[in-house]
């Protein structure tokens, strides 16, 4: 079971979100304080009971709901017969309503949590409690309706069959048994049951927060730190089938023996210091209180599961064996990563060779991670991006990111952009349109592009895009505007990204994703049309043109009026990069009809 589809209403910064599909490697771009951790955290509280650590806070306006609704697919065998009743073709969608209550005027609002899903109801009327009260009104008589559908015996008990007793065998038959069920009624959504019964089918997730290191996972007053649930884990999965396991216990066991009095049937074992203390707290208290007739010790000794949680320390020899506190901000990140991961393969029973599995698949996992490029070298966040792909093959990981070098600008069906536009509009987010981008024959192209340049995946991060064909477009862009006094050092500080695109050939494609997503761009290409030009070539240049005139909308697009090297007067186009650079080092060699373009690009328009 994995998270398909998201809705957020009423949630911090988020109003309404909108239908967010979800794919399972799924990124979240925005800047800060948009509101992309804050869709994390409504993931993590929408598969789990309660609260959830909600309090008024948390509610964008309190006289309102907090609803988290979650479309789950790929359900396995046992999740779908679990939930079959509640499925709307092969998915399962669910809705945690979260409300404000307050008990008397003398207390804080309290906060009440309710799932909801849209049920179905047995074809058979006689298997739905709805269908046979309708047939039957209020004068239900339940003992002949299992006797004429030749319901099974545990409907019974002790020859009698009220209605509780029939819901009660009912939930059980349509568990067990192989039942049709009508569509599902999607007009609204009914209060499920038992919140922990909802949560146990439900995907797990773990959650790796931006601020997280590893001296906040082993923090002892916390107890649902990773570090604290594997260590805890561990010693009840793994430690007890160790051969050496019993002679721990045993010796925890005689420390409790040589501490505490013994229970009834025990051996006495304690130590007489302990009885002498008690007798001399006794003496001098009844001095003080003649009624008091004894004082006792009772000295607290963990369990083997709370000494493994609590008392684990990690060191990392890395040239030096050091505690990892003494370690970097990046390395400590790594191994919370590493803890998270470890306890994962614990759960699944893949930590240890010979572990014990029930034949039955895992359960999902959703891994949700934090600006995962926080305190790693560029180097290691390739790798770090590579672990995330591979989990997601089998699991599910949504995470936030300011780096480019965690989002792959060819998968852009994998990322949606977080933006808030103010406060009163809240937090919206924008995904791919595929219908916009499928079957194209410059998925090619776009997919090569991708794997030699990086630096393209930067246009999802920009306010403002200007595609350009080549590196020189940008380099003459640069260069005039630093001269012009419009920017320092790179046209960012005018809140544009220039991306090369490659070639005209390739731009529509850049055009139709950047349509997609709602970025605003620009475009500056060459027009490449002379008049001695031969037909076919001029036709061939007309169509290109067109087709991103077409795209553009209302994204303006500029020309050079034939190339940038003929409007600077040259015969030949740039050799390379160094020979664009080495022209315009001299600002004397950017002609007036090159500034005019570039500037007026960069002028905003009214």
């Amino acid at each position: 079971m994995i998270l398909r589809q998201l809705k957020i209403l009423n949630f911090r910064s988020i109003r309404d979100s909108g239908e967010i599909p979800v794919a399972s490697l799924f990124a979240l771009i925005g800047e800060n304080n948009s509101g992309k951790s804050n869709i994390i955290r409504a993931i993590e509280c929408l598969t789990s009971a309660g609260a959830s650590g909600i309090s008024k806070d948390d509610f964008n306006d309190p006289t309102q709901p907090i609803i988290i609704k979650g479309t789950f697919g790929v359900l396995l065998p046992r999740e779908m017969k679990r939930w079959k009743s509640y499925l709307v073709g092969n998915d399962l969608i669910l809705e945690k309503h979260f409300g404000l209550e307050v008990e008397d005027p003398t207390t804080r609002e309290k906060v009440t949590t309710e799932f909801h899903g849209y049920r179905a109801e047995p074809k058979e009327w006689f298997l739905s409690i709805p269908q046979i009260e309708a047939r039957s009104g209020n004068r239900v008589n339940w003992k002949d309706i299992v006797e004429n559908n030749g319901l099974p015996e545990y409907f019974f008990q002790e020859g009698r069959c009220t209605k509780a007793i029939f819901q009660k065998a009912l939930s059980r038959y349509l568990l067990e048994s192989e039942v049709e069920y009508n569509e599902p009624d999607l007009s609204s959504a009914q209060a499920l049951g038992l919140q922990s019964n909802v949560v146990a089918t439900l995907p797990r997730v773990y959650l790796l927060e931006a601020i997280t290191d590893y001296s906040e996972e082993i923090d002892r007053r916390s107890s649902s730190t990773t570090f604290r649930r594997l260590m805890g884990d561990l010693s009840e999965r793994i430690l007890k089938k160790d051969p050496k396991y019993q002679q721990v216990q045993a010796a925890l066991d005689s420390i409790k023996a040589l501490l505490n009095k013994p229970v009834e049937g025990e051996r006495e074992a304690r130590l007489q210091s302990l009885e002498t203390v008690e007798k001399k707290i006794t003496e001098v208290l009844r001095t003080l209180m003649p009624s008091v007739q004894r004082v006792s010790m009772s000295i607290a000794i963990d369990e083997m599961k709370d000494i493994f949680s609590s008392g684990v320390s990690l060191t990392v020899n890395d040239g030096v064996e050091t505690d990892v506190l003494l370690k970097g901000h990046g390395l400590q990140r790594c191994i919370v990563f590493t803890l998270l991961q470890t306890l994962i393969m614990n759960e699944r029973n893949q930590l240890v060779e010979g572990s014990e599995t029930n034949g039955e698949e895992p359960q999902c996992i959703i891994l949700g991670i934090e600006e995962p490029e926080l305190y790693i070298h560029p180097q290691l966040s390739k790798l770090f991006y590579d672990v995330m792909r591979q989990f997601a093959k089998t699991d599910q990981v949504i995470y936030s990111t300011h780096s480019p070098l965690f989002i792959d600008a060819f998968e852009y069906d994998k990322l949606a952009i977080v933006k808030k536009p103010s406060a009163d509009v809240g937090t919206k987010v924008r995904t791919y349109d595929s219908t916009a981008l499928e079957g194209l024959p410059e998925r090619k192209v776009f997919q090569g592009l991708t794997k030699l340049n990086p630096a393209i995946n930067e246009m999802f991060f920009a306010r403002r895009v200007l595609l350009v064909e080549g590196p020189e477009d940008g380099i003459a862009i640069t260069a005039t505007l630093q001269d012009e006094k419009m920017i320092v050092n790179r046209v960012e500080e005018l809140e544009w990204s220039i991306v090369v695109t490659g070639g005209k050939p390739a731009i529509p494609f850049f055009q139709r994703v950047l349509n997609s997503f709602e970025i605003p761009y620009a475009v500056l290409h060459d027009h490449d049309i002379t008049p001695e030009m031969e037909e076919d070539a001029k036709e061939i240049h007309e169509k290109a043109n067109k087709a991103i005139s077409d795209l553009a909308g209302g994204n303006p697009v500029y020309k050079f009026p034939i190339k940038l090297e003929t409007s600077l007067g040259l015969t030949n186009h740039f050799k390379d990069q160094y020979a664009a650079h080495k022209r315009f080092e001299d600002p004397t060699n950017i002609t007036s009809e090159v500034r005019e373009i570039i500037k007026s690009i960069f002028v905003p328009r009214t």
